[in-house]
């Protein structure tokens, strides 16, 4: 993957998770049409498509890593992110395979249970300017470094963790690190809900409520924003972030 694509690792790193005005121009091109449809289009689309999918066929990997994942998650977040983390897995896989995309689920998994650990408290306030994503993938990184986690798939989730925050990523790019993003946007906006059957939807929101994630996510966009005003998060806070997580279809 190209390095100094925005939103990898090595970029969060390099620019301290900043956008330049060229890279806030970049992004509100790719952004901009969607971000304006999005809410109009999950909200009054009436019909899930015909797939017959259930929540038995999502593989839940029994490794090292995501037994890690797991404990840093529960140790460290809230319910309500806890909750997102597994919703954002479970969403993204189902997406994959609609989309008939090969995954590692280990991969996906461990990105969508690190992708959020920096703006738990235990790191929100004290990870200075650093982006909070960045802070994610580094929590990951030192995880992984205990249990010597294979170094191609270490890059691929920093990535992933990191790259989420686009709110666009191109179809070239890895399935993880496109899932990844899928499965969060679909958590917080809708994106692409009405893919999925209703029995799956139901599965998911009864095993993993939402438990008022709203106002809680909101809540902490806005201090993200406060550390990091030049940041992703701030840049889609201004393209309508908090409003399209108000119109979403789900019922807190």
């Amino acid at each position: 993957m190209n390095q100094t694509k925005i939103g990898t690792y090595s970029w969060v790193v390099k620019a301290n998770g900043k956008l330049s005005f060229k890279e806030k121009i970049k992004l509100f091109n790719q952004l901009i049409i969607p971000s304006l449809i999005t809410p109009i289009k999950e909200n009054i689309h009436k019909k899930n498509l015909n797939t017959d999918f259930n929540i038995d066929q999502i593989i839940i990997p029994d490794t090292k890593m995501i037994q890690l994942a797991v404990e840093e998650l529960e140790e460290k977040a809230s319910v309500p992110i806890i909750n997102h983390s597994w919703r954002t897995y479970f969403w993204g896989a189902a997406l994959g395979h609609i989309q008939n995309k090969i995954f590692d689920p280990e991969s996906l998994l461990t990105a969508s249970l690190f992708h959020d650990i920096g703006l738990t408290p235990s790191h929100l306030e004290t990870k200075g300017c650093k982006c909070f994503t960045h802070e994610s993938a580094d929590q990951f990184a030192y995880r992984a470094e205990q249990i010597n986690f294979d170094q191609d798939k270490t890059l691929l989730i920093k990535d992933a963790i990191c790259m989420h925050m686009n709110g666009y990523i191109d179809p070239s790019d890895p399935s993880e690190v496109l899932l990844l993003q899928q499965g969060a946007s679909c958590d917080v906006i809708g994106e692409q809900l009405h893919k999925l059957p209703s029995h799956f939807k139901n599965q998911i929101l009864e095993n993993y409520p939402r438990e008022n994630f709203n106002k809680s996510f909101i809540e902490l966009i806005k201090t993200e924003i406060r550390n990091n005003p030049n940041s992703r998060t701030a840049f889609l806070k201004n393209l309508g972030l908090p409003l399209m997580i108000h119109l979403n279809p789900y019922k807190d």
